[in-house]
């Protein structure tokens, strides 16, 4: 399998290493010589212990183009859909666009869609890889097996300070030093941790209320030193099927809380996402009875891995590309209620 990809930041260099460790062939590309030496000689080998020889790194223009498996793009958000129009002309197996997957105006969006239809034998995905976790897969597997009897509502929170980002940012001194601290640009609060409206409507869908249809939406707007941004961002949301719930995404918390809770007539069912330092959380009780956990070990590096399993499994034909929670019209559809939250 042959990876290249598109953006030596920090998501760059997890998909790398989450790639090397399928034992895939890889090459990263960016634009900037500074991001290709601070990848080799800084990020990777304090991230994961040394630097793997085996990763090829090309300035932009340089690379080599075509006979790739895997493109990916982890670019900022105000260039994938540029850049995405010429990965999907080399043909390759699938092209992963990291998350969001565009800016809230959906520029690109249209031409994207067009050429895609081109390219029936390229999957497209968004890297929304909590809802691929082996947490999420068993919080909906009780559900489903009526643990907690009809689900009533679902909650979702991403809420982390920007101490969080900047910390696998060093390079980046605050949030008006990158496309973070400006939501037009795909940042704020309301696309950096997108995650939740993601694995909210996931789990909406998976359970059978289908996609979000209706959503409020209320949004602290920043402005400071030029940047403009929201802090917080509160949804309520109405599905196809009438099932309501709340998403709440933020970078003022401290310490981070990823949440999400399905509330049904008979209990509930609580995770956590790195709840215990182990790893995810999934908490469950019933009416009466006391609560129950399980615990679901991992690192950082491992939500990518199980993303490249994912990618895997897509490929040799074992998951159908319509069955996938990284799907791009479900990641499109985030940023259509991104679009109508902000009135871009």
């Amino acid at each position: 399998m042959k990876v290249k990809i598109i953006g030596a930041g920090s998501i760059g260099n997890h998909l790398a290493q989450a790639a090397r460790r399928m034992g895939w062939s890889v090459a990263i590309v960016d634009a900037d010589p500074k991001a290709l030496d601070r990848t080799k000689n800084d990020i990777y080998p304090k991230r994961y212990g040394s630097w793997d020889d085996a990763i090829k790194l090309f300035k932009s223009g340089a690379e080599p183009a075509g006979g790739f498996d895997l493109i990916m793009i982890g670019t900022p958000p105000d260039t994938h859909m540029k850049i995405a129009l010429r990965a999907i002309e080399e043909n390759p197996r699938l092209l992963h666009i990291e998350k969001p997957l565009c800016t809230p105006d959906l520029a690109g969006i249209e031409d994207f869609e067009k050429l895609l239809k081109r390219h029936p034998g390229t999957i497209v995905t968004v890297g929304y890889d909590h809802s691929i976790s082996d947490s999420i897969e068993a919080m909906l597997k009780l559900a489903k097996d009526g643990f907690v009897g009809a689900i009533q509502t679902i909650d979702v929170e991403f809420r982390e300070h920007w101490k969080g980002i900047f910390g696998a940012h060093p390079w980046l001194a605050g949030p008006g030093d990158s496309y973070l601290g400006y939501w037009k640009r795909g940042g704020g609060a309301g696309g950096e941790h997108s995650h939740a409206l993601h694995l909210w409507e996931f789990l909406s869908v998976s359970l059978g209320w289908g996609a979000a249809q209706e959503t409020q939406a209320m949004l602290d707007i920043r402005r400071i030193n030029g940047a403009e941004y929201d802090q917080i961002a509160a949804f309520s949301l109405k599905s196809e099927k009438g099932g309501m719930g709340r998403v709440i995404q933020d970078v003022v918390t401290i310490p981070a809380r990823k949440w999400a809770k399905l509330q049904g007539d008979k209990g509930f069912i609580e995770w956590f996402c790195n709840g215990v330092p182990e790893g995810d959380l999934v908490r469950y009780q019933q009416e009466g009875k006391s609560p129950m956990e399980k615990i679901f070990p991992k690192k950082r590096p491992d939500d990518f891995y199980r993303e490249m399993l994912h990618y895997e499994a897509l490929l040799d034909g074992s998951i159908k590309p319509k069955d996938s929670p990284l799907k791009f019209t479900h990641g499109l559809s985030i940023m259509k209620i991104l679009k109508q939250s902000y009135h871009a």
